[in-house]
């Protein structure tokens, strides 16, 4: 369950006012369970102290009955409360996740048919320069011979034949050219 800034606040809010409530509950009435049975169980000499007027058994009583019962009210108090009502928070990180629109446009939105290109429409319109080596007067002299895409660039380059043809065309090695294929794949 997500929960909003708003409904985390007012749980806040539930705990830290329950605590106070019963932790100055205790100094009026020192025997309130569970903090009085807790310091009697486990008796500690140091907190026979004074601390900040009030003895220290009666302090950590008072410290130890805020803890247990804030929890235990903040429990009740979100089961009371129910599951949050309206428009469920989603995390920062879900793509698409805006609060600025209403549910209707986002609702509408999505009802659209959205064509994404496929990875191979995307591969034939990639440009050659997009790998690292190939700049502007290679990516020319590629051009120039029928090399435009990324696509172009696999098919010619993939047997030792069109590396040759390639190198010999562009003004570079076959290493290069194979280098220059292998960030193609890469890419792909």
């Amino acid at each position: 369950m997500c929960l909003n800034p708003d409904e985390m606040l007012g749980i806040l809010l539930v705990f830290v006012a329950s605590f106070m409530v019963l932790f100055i509950g205790t100094m009026i009435f020192p025997a309130m369970p569970p903090g009085q049975l807790i310091c009697d169980v486990f008796g500690n000499s140091e907190t026979n102290y004074l601390i900040a007027g009030v003895s220290g058994e009666l302090f950590v009583s008072g410290i130890i009955n805020g803890l247990v019962w804030g929890v235990i009210i903040v429990l009740v108090y979100s089961y009371w409360r129910g599951p949050s009502k309206g428009k469920v928070t989603l995390p920062l990180w879900v793509p698409g996740y805006t609060t600025s629109r209403s549910s209707t446009a986002v609702e509408r939105e999505h009802s659209k048919q959205v064509d994404e290109p496929s990875l191979n429409t995307i591969m034939k319109i990639q440009d050659i320069e997009a790998i690292e080596g190939i700049d502007y007067i290679y990516g020319r002299k590629l051009r120039e011979i029928g090399i435009t895409t990324l696509d172009d660039l696999l098919n010619v380059g993939y047997t030792q034949m069109g590396r040759d043809y390639l190198a010999n065309n562009v003004g570079v090695t076959p290493t290069t050219i194979r280098a220059w294929v292998h960030q193609a794949e890469s890419l792909r």
